[in-house]
């Protein structure tokens, strides 16, 4: 998947720009034209935050998101705007909901995504200050001390996912955590062995773990676009982490860039104000993997440990295809025409 840049501005800018929308009508936004960078389909990341955006901006500004729930449904074509329509659910004292359906126009008109999110007002005479306990973020080495992931990427990482964050590498500095080799199962035995990887695997599952990062935001580059922050990590969530989900992870096996993956679905919770231009650790586990789909569960950590956001996404994989391979192909659980949002591009219109 490739994300649709414009082709203007600073690299921050233009990935500002990718995720901006423009009102159409009434509770209607539309994406801004964009000159495809050799994508088939649009990056799945990209949709989720616009469709934040959609959401936010019919919100009133002292609310932020706390919640989104996304279904992919069908593709997104890199050549044509999408339009996303806005259904307020509900504007209560304290939280707000809103639907927001994803649609492209081709032959038909088709809705490609549909995401429901919810907002919460962070006023004082309504937030509730109180209790607090989160999770213990694990110990980590300082980004700066680690490489950037598209100059060396870990063997079991996927070929499509280093060529994605090679094209926003001058928007976004993403570096994975070296973890020593461990035994595939159980604690380990004895001291770490073998070259160090981005995955960590132990008795309690595979973790993969990165630092990321939106270079240096635009002055007021946040009063402009609604929950810009939020629609940010939104879109970096999702750089990395069905591919944490694939075997290669599991065995710390060398990816070859055969096999495909689609996300079927994205969920976040954002538990504590954020910002996406400072470092950020988001740490992966995939719990399980059965029937061809893949199951992972994120966290994002502040630098000081803080746990800011929660994320959960299901995808499908296929193993053994190579993406951009111009053939037929076995189809995807239920839906063949459901598009991939992660390692391959998009599927031949006759799959």
């Amino acid at each position: 998947m490739t994300t649709v840049l414009p082709r203007s501005g600073s690299p921050v800018q233009q990935l500002i720009d990718s995720i901006a929308l423009d009102p159409a009508a009434p509770d209607t936004f539309r994406s801004r034209p964009a000159v495809p960078l050799d994508a088939s389909a649009v990056f799945g990341g990209q949709i989720v935050a616009q469709a934040l955006s959609a959401a936010a901006r019919t919100v009133p500004r002292e609310r932020e998101p706390h919640s989104l729930h996304g279904y992919f449904l069908y593709r997104g074509d890199p050549a044509a705007p999408i339009t996303y329509r806005v259904e307020r659910l509900r504007d209560g004292h304290s939280f707000t909901v809103r639907r927001v359906v994803a649609v492209q126009l081709g032959r038909t008109e088709q809705e490609i995504f549909h995401l429901t999110a919810s907002f919460k007002s962070t006023s004082r005479t309504v937030s509730r200050p109180g209790a607090n306990h989160q999770d213990p973020m694990e110990s980590a080495p300082a980004p700066h001390r680690l490489p950037l992931a598209v100059d060396e990427p870990p063997a079991h990482v996927h070929p499509g996912v280093v060529r994605r964050l090679s094209e926003v590498r001058d928007a976004i500095d993403l570096r994975y955590v070296r973890e020593p080799s461990t035994p595939p199962s159980g604690p380990p035995s004895g001291p770490p062995s073998g070259p160090p990887s981005g995955v960590r695997t132990s008795g309690s599952g595979t973790v993969t773990r990165v630092w990321f990062r939106v270079r240096e935001l635009p002055p007021g580059a946040a009063a402009h676009e609604p929950a810009l922050h939020h629609c940010l990590v939104a879109y970096l969530s999702d750089l990395t982490l069905l591919d944490s989900g694939s075997p290669c992870h599991r065995t710390g096996s060398p990816n070859d860039g055969s096999g495909s993956a689609v996300s079927l679905d994205h969920a976040m919770w954002f538990h504590r104000p954020l910002s996406a231009d400072e470092w950020l650790l988001y740490e992966q586990r995939s719990p399980s993997f059965a029937d061809g789909r893949a199951l992972i569960h994120a966290r994002i950590y502040q630098a000081d440990g803080t746990l800011v956001a929660s994320v959960v996404q299901e995808g499908a994989i296929r193993l053994g295809r190579t993406p951009g391979a111009v053939q037929q192909a076995a189809p995807l659980p239920d839906d063949p025409e459901i598009d991939p949002f992660s390692w391959a591009v998009a599927k031949p219109e006759t799959d």
